[in-house]
């Protein structure tokens, strides 16, 4: 039944109309890397070279790896440098604390999709996350490894209890809001939401359960939508009522059903929903699965959309507060791990300091250290030889071979066919079935949020827009860093883009597909234009002014964002569960790691593949210990 996802990614000076996004902090360092990478504003994540050489290889590109000479030896090479990849470096020192470790990332910043946003708003750093957004639900979904490795780390869950201010948008009135674009609706409105306090920022599609004062609000909010009086009629039923559509079935033969038709195909047929009505709902889903509720089953999609109050179908845990967020998101948990791998790379030892901690960006890649992590460079070619392993990666256009007892791929499990010689066919299948998704991520860093609370929201829903949801960040304080205090203060606000392909009949691997090369064709331009246009339509009424009040915008594209999660529309439950497990066989002295061995797009995901990986290589090596004594 339903996953509730949360969490979910050397930019140049571009000049728009009005605002400077320059690089900056982007002085470069002595190789000309950035100095440091999370102050680059404009086009991040996946940023413009970063994939580069990849896409050469997927395209037919072939490095011959004989045609150079080994240049370099260690015990464990590492592809990917995300939470995966770092962890499975933690994981292996634990075990191997002699090992040397070579770690290879194709961007110029470490942590993957946990990537960390700075902005500089008139002399006040303020932080915003690019990726990875929380540490979800911690008491109940993180194994004991993945608990045990942010507690080691210094990561006590408890101090964001008091961190995270839950009510602070609460004190000032805020709550959720959806714009109706002219466009599509004829008129341009903001209609606000139901103030329901003590809920929690950014999740303004919480299902709240029956109430009848509530229900009441719901529906005269719903009388303001700019639509016919048929859908908002159907709109509001969908959100109220009680009503089981399934009646007369036990919960099994309900979610047989729920298993095998997408949301959109259970409101048209069990509650008469028009295409004014599914369009209205088209993008809710989104921020969680990155496609539009054609595309995914009606099980999944409770929890975000309504028409499930009378379903009866019972939860499958409790709910854990939405309050685990360091202000750069789990970025902080990938620079503690390199800050453990990699003594003198940045100062301090807490969580709290973390947040202010300058990297040595030079110091990540040391001759003679221990662990070294090396960036913008792209694995091309990977294989076993012999009792080694052996990596070709590309760095300043230059092919250099390396050779490891054991290589751990913890890049995107989408690519090891191409790169990874040996790969048995089905296996190769398997991975190439981890189609993962795109979105894009962008953080506006304003001067102030005298706007936003003017009008009286913290959360916009853009049904028909091209960011399906804005949002004021997570008022998150800790250590010496201070979230915004009053509307006067700088702020991120957070906006999201989708490229989903509604009304196609294309199934989500196939809508990730054509998200992916359609995220690539965008320019920052084209993202900065929608964003001053939304922005200014929705914020103008409050006082906003785009080339006064912003201050910063960085897009954390991600064509390949989140981990591919099978859903039962797609994806037969006996026939994934057995791809999964030969997914991420081991081929040789190669283990694979990363969420994508693990199919589910979250950071515990991502520490438990790594933990698994390293455990096969110490088996193997505990074999091959045997046959020699034997």
């Amino acid at each position: 039944m339903a996953i509730e996802r949360r969490d979910f990614l050397n930019g140049a000076a571009i000049a728009i109309t009005g605002i400077s996004v320059a690089a900056r902090a982007a002085t470069p360092g002595a190789d000309g890397a950035p100095a440091n990478p999370p102050a680059l504003e404009g086009l991040r994540g996946s940023a413009p070279g970063s994939f580069t050489v990849a896409h050469g290889v997927r395209d037919g590109k072939v490095y011959d790896l004989d045609s150079v000479p080994v240049a370099e030896a260690y015990d464990l090479i590492i592809v990917g440098g995300g939470i995966s990849g770092l962890s499975a470096a933690y994981f292996h020192r634990q075990l191997f604390p002699q090992d040397t470790i070579l770690i290879l990332d194709n961007h110029d910043d470490f942590g993957g999709h946990a990537r960390r946003n700075e902005f500089d708003v008139d002399g006040k750093t303020i932080l915003g996350y690019g990726g990875t957004q929380s540490i979800d639900s911690p008491r109940t979904r993180y194994s004991a490894v993945a608990s045990n490795l942010l507690r080691d780390l210094g990561i006590e869950i408890d101090k964001f209890a008091t961190a995270y201010d839950q009510g602070f948008y609460d004190r000032y009135g805020l709550g959720s809001a959806t714009f109706f674009k002219k466009e599509v609706y004829g008129v341009d409105r903001l209609v606000p939401g139901i103030r329901r306090r003590g809920g929690t920022v950014g999740d303004p599609d919480a299902q709240a359960p029956p109430d009848a004062q509530s229900d009441a609000a719901t529906r005269a909010m719903i009388d303001q939508f700019p639509m016919s009086d048929r859908a908002k009629s159907l709109i509001a039923e969908l959100e109220t009522s009680t009503r089981d559509p399934l009646a007369g079935k036990t919960v099994k033969e309900k979610r047989a059903i729920l298993d095998h038709i997408s949301y959109e195909h259970y409101i048209r047929q069990y509650w008469g929903a028009t295409d004014e009505v599914v369009a209205y709902y088209q993008q809710r889903l989104e921020g969680l699965w990155a496609v539009g509720i054609d595309a995914l089953s009606a099980s999944q999609s409770f929890g975000s959309v309504p028409g499930s109050r009378g379903l009866k179908l019972g939860r499958e845990h409790d709910e854990e507060p939405y309050i685990y967020h360091f202000p750069d998101g789990n970025a902080s948990i990938a620079r503690m791990l390199v800050r453990r791998l990699v003594p003198g790379s940045a100062p301090g030892s807490t969580m709290e300091d973390i947040l202010f901690a300058r990297f040595d960006y030079a110091a990540l890649d040391r001759a003679g250290a221990p662990v070294r992590l090396r960036l913008q460079s792209t694995a091309v070619k990977v294989r076993n030889a012999g009792a080694h392993t052996e990596v070709g990666y590309v760095r300043d256009g230059k092919l250099v071979r390396a050779r490891a007892r054991n290589t751990v791929l913890a890049c995107y499990n989408m690519m090891i066919p191409y790169i990874l010689d040996g790969v048995p066919a089905a296996q190769a299948a398997a991975l190439r079935m981890n189609v993962k998704a795109p979105l894009v991520y962008v953080n506006v860093a304003q001067r102030n949020w005298r706007a936003w609370a003017k009008l009286g929201i913290d959360t916009i829903r853009n049904p028909a827009g091209m960011f399906s949801s804005m949002m004021l960040d997570f008022p998150v304080s800790l250590g010496n860093y201070h979230f915004a205090r009053t509307p006067d203060d700088p702020i991120v606000a957070h906006l999201m883009f989708v490229p989903i392909s509604p009304g196609k009949g294309l199934d989500m691997r196939a809508q990730f597909r054509a998200g992916h090369a359609r995220i690539y064709a965008m320019s920052f331009g084209d993202f900065e234009r929608g964003i001053r246009d939304e922005m200014t339509r929705i914020l103008g009424p409050g006082g906003f002014d785009f080339d006064r009040d912003v201050a910063g915008i960085t897009v954390n594209r991600w064509p390949h964002g989140y981990a591919y999660t099978a859903d039962p529309l797609w994806d037969d439950p006996a026939v994934q569960a057995e791809r999964v497990r030969v997914a991420r066989l081991p081929v040789g002295g190669v283990t694979i790691a990363n969420s994508d061995a693990g199919w589910d797009a979250y950071t515990n995901v991502a520490i438990d593949e790594a933990h698994r990986a390293i455990g096969e290589i110490a088996a193997m090596r505990r074999g091959a210990a045997a046959t020699k004594a034997g």
